[in-house]
């Protein structure tokens, strides 16, 4: 999340949870507070967990194994997302360029996570570029209204946080029934509900912008 950024609660999807899930991990941000662990370093921190679990998913095909430890680095990116921002906060060492680096390294851990399904045959090079492709776009359109003169739009049918469970339920099923075909139907999830968010985010942008213009 954005070092200095609190989401809006109007239209968030599952962004509507985060302060939930802020609450459970105060204590870990607290103790990463008082070490004075840096936010950028926390973020960076994220990228490797995507990095990692897209490993899993490309050395899946060898050892299938890999596919039970993807739940797991897909939940450490979402609570080292989480943790940046609010360390950031609590250390008062918030500025617009720990917000650049976070977002830069939201979107490429997306295209590692997600695209390292090229690497899976029974997804391919086409599917799972399409679904990081739609995924960052999604993204990309949230960032673009904030620009604009907006606010930051999360929601939307999947958001990043519904893009990692959708992998954290698609491998450990893969691994389950033996069938490399529920990782191809989890990438289409992605691919097409991340076309629909993008839609949907250029709609409110629409509507939010032209109303205030």
């Amino acid at each position: 999340m954005p070092q200095g950024d609190r989401p809006t609660t109007g239209g968030q999807g599952l962004y509507r949870l985060k302060p939930a899930s802020q609450r459970l991990v105060e204590p870990l941000a607290d103790g990463l507070a008082r070490r004075r662990i840096s936010p950028d370093a926390i973020s960076a921190a994220a990228v490797v967990a995507a990095a990692l679990g897209g490993a899993c998913l490309a050395g899946s095909t060898g050892i299938p194994a890999l596919l039970l430890v993807v739940p797991f680095l897909a939940a450490a990116r979402l609570i080292l997302n989480l943790l940046d921002g609010m360390v950031a906060r609590r250390t008062g060492t918030s500025r617009p360029m720990g917000e650049v680096w976070n977002e830069v390294g939201d979107r490429l851990g997306d295209v590692l996570f997600i695209g390292a399904l090229a690497f899976v045959p029974a997804v391919g090079p086409a599917l799972a570029l399409g679904a990081a492709l739609a995924a960052v776009l999604a993204s990309f359109v949230g960032l673009a209204a904030r620009a604009a003169g907006g606010r930051r739009l999360y929601g939307g049918v999947l958001s990043k946080p519904g893009r990692m469970i959708v992998l954290a339920v698609a491998a450990p099923l893969a691994f389950l029934t033996g069938d490399p075909r529920t990782l191809a139907a989890g990438a289409v999830i992605i691919l097409v509900g991340g076309v629909v968010t993008l839609l949907q985010r250029l709609r409110t942008a629409a509507r939010e912008l032209g109303r205030a213009g």
